[in-house]
C-alpha cells in the first residue's frame, strides 16, 4: 500500500478529502441522490480502471452510472474522474488501494457506506507467465492474491449493497480460465479460480445478484504487449524468431466493454451467465 493511497484513502474529481475530514459525505451522495443531474443514475464500481479493459469500461459505463473507480496510483485515478465527469457529468468517487491490503479495502469499502451498488466490474489482475520449474512459492501467492483472494474479498464486502439493488457482478476473466497453456500455469490456475469463484457466486446469490463471467480473447492492451514481449524474448532464445506486436491481431479494449456493457443492459428477468469473445481477424 503506497503512503499516498493510505493519506488520501478516496477523492472526488481531483479535490482530496481525508480521513476525518468534516466535509466528508459517504459515496458523495450516491446513496442517496434526489435531485440535480446526478438523479436516479446507477452506481458502478470498477476495478483496475486505469488502463486496458478497466478503462474502456469506466468510460463506457460513465455514460450512464455514477462511478467508483479503484486503481493503485492516485494521479491516473484523478485524470480519469476529471475527464469522466467532464465527458460525462457522471459523479465519480475515486479509490487508490492496494486491493491485495485487505484492511485498507475493508476500512475503505466501509468508508463509502453505500446503500445499494448496480454494477461491480473486477478488471484488476497481473501476467504472470513462466514455466512451473521457474515459478517461486512467493510469485504464486503474490499471483493469486490480486487474481482471486482479492477479488473474493471485495465482492465478500460489497454483497450487502449488491444483494439490496439486485445488481449485477461481472468478472474480466480471459481465455486461459478455460483452457491452459505451457509457460502459463500460474495465470491459467488464476483464472480457472476465478471461474470457480464466479460459478459459486452465482449459485449462492441467484436470484439476489446476478454474475456474468467475460472470457476475451487477445486484447490490445499493455498486458498483452508485456505478454509478447516474453514470448518473443523466448523464442529468440531458442533460435527461432518471432512475429511483432500488432494491434490488428487483437481486440480494442472497446470490444470488451461493449461485452460487458450487453451484461449491463440486460433485462432483469435475464442474466448474461458466461461470454466469450474473439478476435474476428476480420481487419
Amino acid at each position: 500500500m503506497s503512503p499516498q493511497a493510505d493519506a488520501v484513502p478516496m477523492t472526488r474529481s481531483g479535490r482530496r478529502r481525508r480521513d476525518g475530514g468534516a466535509d466528508f459525505t459517504p459515496a458523495f451522495g450516491f446513496s442517496a441522490i434526489t435531485s440535480g443531474r446526478h438523479q436516479r443514475r446507477p452506481v458502478a464500481l470498477v476495478t483496475g480502471a486505469t488502463s486496458g479493459i478497466g478503462l474502456a469500461v469506466a468510460r463506457d459505463l460513465a455514460r450512464d452510472h455514477n462511478m467508483i473507480l479503484m486503481a493503485r496510483t492516485l494521479k491516473d485515478l484523478e485524470e480519469l474522474a476529471a475527464a469522466l465527469e467532464e465527458e460525462s457529468g457522471a459523479a465519480v468517487l475515486v479509490c487508490p488501494v492496494d486491493l491485495t491490503d485487505d484492511a485498507t479495502v475493508a476500512r475503505m469499502t466501509s468508508r463509502i457506506q453505500l446503500d445499494r451498488l448496480d454494477v461491480l466490474v473486477h478488471c484488476a489482475g497481473v501476467e504472470a507467465p513462466g514455466r512451473i520449474d521457474a515459478l517461486a512459492p512467493a510469485r504464486w501467492r503474490e499471483v493469486l492474491d490480486l487474481d482471486l483472494v482479492s477479488v473474493a474479498h471485495l465482492t465478500s464486502l460489497l454483497l450487502p449493497a449488491l444483494r439490496r439493488s439486485k445488481g449485477l457482478t461481472v468478472f474480466i476473466n480471459s481465455g486461459a480460465g478455460l483452457r491452459t497453456s505451457a509457460g502459463h500455469a500460474l495465470y491459467c490456475a488464476a483464472k480457472a479460480g476465478l471461474k470457480a469463484l464466479a460459478d459459486a457466486l452465482r449459485e449462492e446469490e441467484r436470484g439476489q445478484v446476478r454474475v456474468t463471467t467475460i472470457y476475451p480473447g487477445r486484447v490490445d492492451t499493455p498486458m498483452q504487449e508485456r505478454l509478447q514481449a516474453v514470448h518473443a524474448a523466448q523464442r529468440r532464445a531458442e533460435g527461432a524468431t518471432a512475429p511483432a506486436y500488432r494491434a490488428a491481431d487483437h481486440m480494442t479494449p472497446q470490444s470488451v466493454a461493449s461485452a460487458v456493457r450487453l451484461a449491463v443492459s440486460t433485462t432483469m428477468d435475464a442474466v448474461v451467465e458466461d461470454l466469450a469473445i474473439r478476435p474476428s481477424a476480420m481487419l
